[in-house]
């Protein structure tokens, strides 16, 4: 599912015309992507803290152990697009790109490397789509015992109330009027998608065929009344309100599904899953710096830029992935 979810997030990222986005169906399958990776993060988190108590769950090897696999990858690639700013505010390389493509920089590269910028960006997670998920993957590190605890006691009604805490960051985003680019670096927005993971992996989902037939047809309704009539409540983020808590609803049935579908295996996908953080990096750093005007005006056509897109985000997030393996083995990191 991993590895199926962050193909989607290369093919979503690919700055689709609308008129293409709708007629696709967009709406209905590449939204997938985000509430996936939170309701299987839930879910392998809950097994990676089975039988420990809260205590033990905080000790700080556990919590450094899971925060690194987040934070060393990610301070490479920020290293690199600095270094890449660097690089392509050079004189030479903006006559380059001037004479050969035509193309000039809406503001000097050189400006991101300011001290100001640096910090500002780091604390942003660096540049390019997605650059929100590190982040969100920090707190989860931080507060997920206390939201596996809270799901292991109040079980349904703490699903319930995840639903309940999801539908009030709406409302404390719009009335405090919380700027969109800070609320999407909190994890707040996915907080029912996580609990639903847990939610799964305790046991406790059960087919109710009348609820989940509820569940997805409320998602079905708001995904056709936001996408394709423009109708948005006026308390959701306008950032996040195609992949929001109510969007998730037709989501998240169709995902249990899956998961419970445990003997479907395809290596190829499996090995891009376990490579999934890797490749997302490497789409963050490519559509960052890789300016479609001037691929398609070498590949001519929307479908090849995908095509392409796809194979170098999973090739070199793969070679990404396998390499700090082998670096880790070798320092005996864990």
């Amino acid at each position: 599912m991993k590895g199926i979810c962050i193909m989607i997030v290369i093919i979503e990222h690919a700055h689709w015309a609308k008129s293409i986005w709708l007629k696709g169906l967009f709406p209905f399958w590449d939204r997938i992507a985000i509430p996936c990776f939170m309701v299987i993060s839930g879910f392998v988190y809950s097994e990676s803290i089975k039988g420990k108590t809260i205590k033990e769950a905080y000790e700080p090897k556990t919590i450094w152990r899971k925060l690194n696999r987040y934070l060393i990858p990610f301070l490479f690639v920020y290293t690199s697009e600095l270094l890449i700013y660097y690089l392509i505010g050079q004189d030479s390389f903006i006559s380059f790109l001037h004479n050969r493509f035509n193309y000039s920089f809406n503001s000097d590269p050189l400006e991101k490397l300011t001290l100001s910028n640096i910090l500002d960006s780091l604390i942003r997670s660096g540049y390019g789509p997605g650059n929100y998920y590190t982040p969100v993957m920090v707190q989860l590190v931080l507060l997920f015992p206390l939201m596996y605890f809270f799901m292991k006691k109040y079980k349904y009604k703490g699903l319930i109330a995840s639903f309940l805490f999801c539908l009030g960051s709406e409302l404390w985003q719009y009335y405090f009027h919380i700027p969109r680019t800070t609320y999407r670096l909190l994890i707040f927005r996915h907080i029912l998608t996580i609990c639903f993971g847990i939610y799964l992996y305790l046991g406790l989902y059960k087919k109710n065929k009348p609820l989940i037939f509820l569940s997805m047809a409320i998602g079905f309704i708001y995904i056709v009344a936001h996408s394709y009539y423009q109708w948005t409540p006026v308390i959701f983020n306008p950032g996040w309100a195609d992949v929001n808590f109510v969007v998730c609803l037709f989501f998240m049935p169709i995902i249990a599904f899956i998961i419970q579908k445990e003997k479907i295996t395809c290596k190829p996908i499996e090995l891009i899953g376990r490579a999934s953080y890797h490749i997302y990096l490497t789409q963050m750093i490519y559509y960052n710096f890789a300016e479609k005007e001037i691929v398609m005006s070498l590949l001519h056509n929307q479908y090849i830029w995908v095509g392409f897109s796809l194979l170098i985000c999973v090739f070199f997030g793969l070679c990404f992935y396998q390499t700090e393996k082998k670096i880790r083995s070798k320092l005996l990191l864990k």
